[in-house]
């Protein structure tokens, strides 16, 4: 059962993309959505190899929950010049612009006083002081709550998995579901079968997927029988 809806306070959702569909992992999102709001995880982690659509699954379950928090706070690593640029617009946020010097304490203050969400996509394990502050964050008593994306857990988040209650991890795997609904989503030629043998052949990867849909609309007139009797030749 879902807390009661807060008014939000604000939210800065940075570079975060627009999901106008979404497909399969309900599962998946029940899960989260207790973890973090029935649960009150401070942090969950999410794995899973490249185009398997982690910040197309991160995006839409911060969109469903993100009337249970007062601040919402996305960034996507890549497109962040420095960690300390992240930490003066995450306390410029809070702060309604009055405050702007990286102060971890102060960030501390409003996670306690608020109910605030944090998205940091796309964190890889070399980002030290990312993970640093993800663990100070946990360590620490409050109401708020960090998700990250990851292609590989580093070893201090899984050191805070096995000792708090409070952390939790979730791998993505590649799901037959999705692959197969942005393949009907297409005017592509084919049987089911033929659908489903191209989400084989694509390791049921979605971002495969889509690059291969283009593909067979460029190059082989929308016929998904023609490209994989080339292909699956050729491999």
């Amino acid at each position: 059962m879902r807390k009661k809806k807060l008014n939000i306070s604000s939210r800065d959702w940075g570079t975060g993309i627009d999901i106008s569909t979404f497909y399969g992992r309900n599962e998946e999102l029940i899960q989260l959505e207790s973890w973090i709001l029935q649960d009150s995880c401070r942090l969950v982690s999410l794995l899973g190899m490249e185009g398997v659509g982690k910040t197309t699954f991160v995006t839409h379950l911060a969109k469903q929950i993100q009337d249970q928090f007062n601040y919402v706070f996305w960034r996507s690593l890549p497109t962040v010049p420095c960690f300390d640029t992240m930490l003066n617009d995450l306390l410029s946020l809070f702060s309604h612009h009055k405050e702007t010097k990286p102060d971890i304490n102060k960030i501390i203050h409003y996670l306690r006083a608020y109910r605030c969400l944090i998205i940091l996509d796309n964190v890889n394990i070399d980002h030290f002081e990312y993970i640093q502050f993800m663990k100070i964050i946990t360590e620490s008593h409050h109401q708020s709550c960090i998700i990250f994306t990851s292609r590989e857990q580093h070893q201090e988040i899984t050191f805070l998995e096995y000792w708090l209650s409070s952390v939790r991890c979730l791998k993505l795997d590649n799901s037959p579901e999705i692959p197969f609904s942005l393949i009907e989503s297409k005017s592509l030629q084919g049987s089911d079968q033929q659908k489903y043998d191209l989400c084989n052949f694509c390791d049921h990867n979605p971002l495969k997927v889509k690059q291969v849909i283009i593909s067979i609309i460029d190059l082989y007139d929308g016929d998904i029988g023609k490209f994989l009797e080339e292909n699956t030749m050729l491999s």
